[in-house]
């Protein structure tokens, strides 16, 4: 966090205002301002390897949790619980490599949008998940339990969803269809929620 304040704080010094040509390529400009068109090659250069080295690491490791899952029986072992001859999780691969073509179709604002929809939307579920467990579920009811265990976590999940509501539209439609497929493949899955939901197998 110190780091991003640090690099924020040097970047709006080198490049006041937000008036850009195009603000998706603002850091083009910001470091044509600071070194010229050497200092912009040698940014490209380090941004492209950042960016290949960044995706590899988020689809690898998307991979991962989708292996898991599917051995976990909570998707479809045949294609994603299985792994290759090498070791890897093919199947995982294979389709988050196609969910992260989604990218080629949007701006730099609905994909972070997108990935910010899925951040706000885990946050949220953890907040209803501490009231529904410790509030309801255990009652923990006294004065201390209230503050922690139903008043904190509604101030967390107003603010989240007032943060969500700022989100780009097309972000919010695309994260709202994604989680009605979660929904519903749960629902099938636990037969309308009449089994228990599967739970992450840790020991193998």
């Amino acid at each position: 966090g110190l780091i991003f304040v640090v690099v924020s704080y040097f970047v709006q010094l080198a490049a006041p205002g937000h008036d850009f040509a195009n603000p998706d390529a603002a850091a083009y400009e910001i470091a044509r301002n600071i070194g010229g068109d050497i200092f912009v090659s040698i940014f490209l250069i380090g941004l492209v390897v950042g960016q290949f080295a960044s995706g590899i690491a988020a689809q690898a490791s998307g991979a991962r949790l989708l292996y898991a899952m599917g051995r976990d029986d909570v998707l479809p072992k045949r294609w994603l619980g299985k792994l290759s001859r090498f070791g890897t999780p093919l199947g995982g691969l294979v389709f988050s490599g196609l969910v992260a073509l989604l990218a080629l179709t949007m701006d730099v604002l609905s994909a972070a949008s997108f990935i910010n929809f899925g951040a706000f939307l885990a946050f949220a579920l953890v907040n209803l998940s501490v009231i529904f467990h410790y509030y309801l579920k255990e009652r923990r009811r006294s004065g201390l339990d209230t503050l922690w265990f139903l008043i904190c976590p509604l101030i967390g999940l107003g603010a989240i969803l007032w943060l969500m509501a700022s989100l780009d539209h097309l972000a919010i439609m695309l994260g709202g269809a994604w989680l009605l497929c979660g929904l519903a493949w749960l629902t099938w899955l636990t037969r309308g929620f009449s089994r228990p939901t599967p739970e992450l197998n840790l020991e193998s």
